[in-house]
């Protein structure tokens, strides 16, 4: 019985010892790795060290890309690991192992994955020294530091000021700003958020250069506009200052603090205006009544600007300054009925030859359409075609030829003696009777309608005249 007893107490002593011995070396080995199902940014680390664990996560990390942006938007990017940009996760593993003891591998079911934060170091001096080689960072130390007046882009306006006072890059700053943000795990540098930028004192000249920018804005804002009738042609910024006498760099030239206006460049500008409006001399389309598209030429009708007069106006006017807009109607050496890029309008007498057929239109609205007799073919006395106008109305008048004197109760004269009149001889109209017996080149119009038109047509009206 005793014996059974000490080999009772001995094999209990024996599994004490042996759960004692486990459990020690459990401990210790889990006191230096990790217990089952630990987790570590994706990384399953059961049975791994510090050390090894450490250096799967660094393996696992992707070097970051720094990227700066400048001051005007543009994004720039640094490879970090030309900067020897390197992690350690081994005392954040460590930390992790302390606060989770070396009895942790008892309740193992309670743990889950873990996201710790790495160790970040670099080389100070080559990120300083990559900051200050980007080619934005050295253009900005090269830029000029003076105030001056520069044309402008195309589409803007047409000068801006360049300000090399204001804004200046401190490369300094600049590199201690990118290594915080860095050190702060940032890799998207805005550098307008850093006090990066420095201002400089103004000299003389740049005081000068500001208060000529803003001489030349005014004269720029001329508040002057053309009244063409139809259309009105505002002079822009981009007109007046195409008026200025400028440099080989195309800023305009001060003399005693007055800019200089180049008659030359308003003369040019005057010209290409009436190049645009006269019509004087030309020929252009007209769609008939019927639905032709014709080519018809002015005569004695049209549009022509006085550019002599314009060019002394302008190069005046250009000099004021002036609060309220200034609405100027040119000056005409000879001024159509309606003004405008389309200076015949909707007011107007067309005369269809072919058809011997009349109309009057008054804002585009026909109240008069009649058949009439226009000049003989068969003599030669054929109705001249062209766009004209009524240059004189007069009643009760004797229209005189070398073979006729004929008394006529309205005549509306439009070229030279051939005009429109009543014809109360005539007891038919249109047709073919003009080939064979038409007139001498006036357009014969019944005379209930003649009295008609002669009430409704003002003196200027133009005539288009076709066959």
């Amino acid at each position: 019985m005793k014996k059974m007893l000490r080999i009772c107490l001995l094999t209990i002593l024996c599994m004490t010892f042996v759960t004692l011995g486990g459990f020690l070396a459990l401990t210790w080995y889990y006191g230096r790795t990790f217990v089952v199902n630990t987790w570590i940014n994706g990384i399953y680390c059961t049975g791994m060290t510090v050390e090894e664990v450490n250096g799967e996560l660094v393996r696992s990390v992707e070097i970051p890309e720094l990227a700066i942006i400048d001051g005007q938007g543009q994004c720039w990017i640094l490879d970090l690991s030309l900067a020897d940009y390197r992690v350690d996760y081994t005392e954040s593993l460590q930390a992790y192992l302390r606060h989770r003891g070396r009895t942790s591998w008892l309740n193992p079911e309670e743990e889950a994955e873990q996201h710790l934060f790495p160790r970040t170091d670099w080389d100070r001096e080559k990120l300083r020294e990559m900051v200050a080689g980007m080619d934005w960072v050295q253009a900005a130390q090269n830029q000029s530091a003076a105030v001056e007046i520069r044309p402008g882009e195309e589409g803007a306006a047409p000068y801006v000021l360049y300000d090399g006072k204001s804004n200046r890059l401190d490369v300094e700053r600049l590199c201690d700003y990118v290594q915080q943000c860095v050190e702060k795990g940032i890799y998207e540098v805005r550098v307008e958020q850093g006090d990066c930028y420095t201002k400089l004192e103004d000299t003389a000249e740049d005081v000068l250069q500001r208060q000529r920018f803003a001489e030349l804005q005014s004269f720029c804002q001329s508040n002057l506009i053309y009244d063409m009738g139809a259309e009105q042609i505002e002079l822009t910024p981009e007109i007046m200052a195409s008026f200025l006498r400028k440099d080989s760099a195309g800023c305009p030239i001060w003399d005693q603090e007055e800019l200089l206006v180049s008659a030359g460049q308003v003369k040019e500008w005057v010209e290409q205006l009436a190049e645009q409006y006269d019509t004087v001399d030309t020929t252009r389309e007209f769609q008939t009544t019927e639905g032709r598209v014709v080519q018809v030429a002015y005569k004695t009708y049209g549009t022509r600007l006085d550019v002599e007069t314009e060019v002394e106006f302008l190069t005046e006017e250009l000099l004021y300054e002036r609060e309220e807009p200034l609405v100027h109607k040119p000056a005409y050496l000879q001024e159509g009925f309606c003004r405008g890029l389309d200076d015949l309008g909707d007011t107007y007498i067309e005369v269809d030859m072919g058809q011997q057929r009349m109309y009057y239109y008054q804002e585009g609205e026909c109240l008069i359409s009649v058949d009439v007799v226009t000049g003989n073919a068969r003599r030669g006395w054929d109705t001249p075609e062209g766009i004209n106008y009524v240059y004189n109305k007069q009643k009760n008048r004797i229209l005189r030829g070398e073979d006729y004197a004929t008394p006529v109760k309205f005549w509306m004269p439009v070229v030279g003696n051939v005009g429109i009149h009543d014809a109360d001889w005539r007891k038919e109209f249109g047709g073919e009777i003009y080939k064979t017996n038409g007139s001498h080149g006036c357009i014969n119009t019944p005379p209930k309608v003649m009295t008609q038109l002669y009430e409704l047509v003002e003196m200027g009206t133009p005539v288009v005249m076709f066959y």
